[in-house]
């Protein structure tokens, strides 16, 4: 299974894609701040991995650093049993559009953070 999302999300997603660390059923992109949202509608509107919910939101503040927010979204794919955790590294006066159109819940767990 990490192999043939390996090679899914490699092949349609560098654009969006800085780095990626993948462990057993989880997957760990570092996404790039200006397409992040672009990334979002088309990991939920893939029909192959079929992500249909944002389970979790947080974040980080590293006060030492530039990029001193860092923002994590937790995303599941029942279908294939498999999660995708979502970072992005923000500073504090960047712009973040919020999720809330992809993912009804987001506008809670965004409240939150």
């Amino acid at each position: 299974m990490n192999n043939f999302v390996l090679s899914f999300v490699n092949a349609f997603y560098v654009k969006y894609i800085i780095s990626n660390i993948f462990k057993y059923t989880c997957t760990v992109l570092l996404l790039n701040l200006f397409y992040y949202y672009n990334f979002f509608i088309d990991l939920k509107n893939s029909m192959i991995l079929n992500c249909e919910s944002l389970s979790d939101f947080t974040g980080l503040h590293y006060p030492d650093i530039i990029n001193e927010i860092e923002l994590n979204y937790f995303i599941i794919s029942y279908e294939l049993n498999y999660r995708f955790t979502l970072k992005i590294f923000v500073k504090r006066e960047d712009l973040v559009i919020s999720l809330n159109k992809i993912f009804k819940n987001s506008n809670w767990l965004e409240r939150e953070v």
